[in-house]
């Protein structure tokens, strides 16, 4: 399944958030010990001859992008502020140095610019905080119902000792006899068989696995609780969701054993415990609708006598076309 997509600001700005990091620790701005009453139009920092007022300072602080808003929370206004300060001062000296009148340095703020127009469209259109109607959900639901099952599972695992792999190019050694208390696969397929063969003639499974079974289910009977699709492998995940209640599966193997397991219960996932997937789910669907919706709009023509015929993979954050 695609991932949500999304604009990498961390890979533009994360010098300056590092730097305005480590500025932290060069000095504080002074401040008065006694607080009083400050009002919107009253100057709270300043910068040499720059002044800030609280209204100016709460804006800057509302704008922030994640990566600064997330430090806000632990220094707070006060260590934000010495933090600012610092990057503001070496921003005016960058002004005296001249530094925006360097065509690269217009060309990244050109960059910069794009990703953030980019990313507050993005957010616009198709972010998290457009909400997924209810009636979206539901009709998400009741038609992916397959991909929602669960079951209820109680098992028996039966673990073996993996061979030690085959030298590359060398034939095989011949078999040995197995040192004391290592098991074979075949062995432990053997048993396996043996086992699911006694719960067809009526043993109780939950016994067998109290005593039979290597699993920390064991305690339980081998009650491994509802199991959705995914938390095995595929075929295992085939064979348990191709059968019905009570019905027993051949041994499955896994890279270190053998399971056995009845089938408790199937149902579909009550709606509650799935909804965030399926709004995550549409959510991804939404963007990729967005993604073929700017295509259409703002086709993408490639020179192929400056670009291979290969296409190189998109930059980060934006999707490869």
């Amino acid at each position: 399944m695609l991932k949500p997509f999304q604009f990498s600001f961390g890979r533009i700005l994360l010098p300056a958030a590092l730097l305005f990091c480590a500025l932290f620790a060069v000095g504080r701005l002074q401040a008065q010990d006694a607080p009083s009453p400050v009002g919107p139009d009253d100057v709270v920092l300043a910068v040499g001859d720059r002044k800030i007022t609280m209204e100016e300072f709460e804006k800057i602080i509302e704008s922030l992008p994640p990566q600064f808003a997330g430090a806000l929370s632990q220094i707070g206004k006060r260590g934000f502020a010495d933090q600012f300060g610092n990057l503001l001062a070496l921003s005016m000296e960058g002004e005296k140095l001249q530094i925006t009148e360097r065509e690269e340095f217009r060309r990244m703020l050109d960059f910069q610019r794009m990703l953030l127009l980019a990313q507050s469209a993005v957010n616009e259109l198709a972010g998290p905080q457009v909400p997924i109607a209810d009636a979206d959900v539901q009709s998400a639901y009741d038609e992916h119902q397959n991909e929602l099952q669960e079951v209820h599972l109680r098992g028996i695992y039966i673990p073996f000792d993996p061979e030690p792999e085959e030298a590359e190019g060398q034939a095989p050694p011949e078999p040995a006899a197995p040192e004391q208390g290592n098991v074979r696969e075949a062995d432990a397929l053997a048993e396996a068989d043996s086992l699911r063969a006694r719960i067809e003639r009526g043993e109780d499974i939950a016994e067998l696995a109290r005593t039979e079974s290597e699993h920390p289910t064991s305690t339980s009977g081998g009650d491994f609780g509802f199991v959705k699709r995914g938390q095995f492998a595929p075929e295992i995940d085939d064979a348990i969701f191709s059968l019905q209640p009570t019905e027993i599966t051949a041994p499955l193997r896994d890279r270190f054993g053998y399971f056995i397991f009845r089938i408790e219960e199937k149902r579909t996932a009550p709606l509650d415990q799935v909804r965030q997937i399926i709004e995550n789910s549409l959510r991804q669907q939404r963007m990729m609708e967005l993604f073929a919706r700017m295509k259409a709009s703002y086709p993408v023509t490639l020179n192929p006598g400056y670009f291979p015929e290969e296409q190189e993979p998109g930059l980060p954050g934006l999707p490869p076309q």
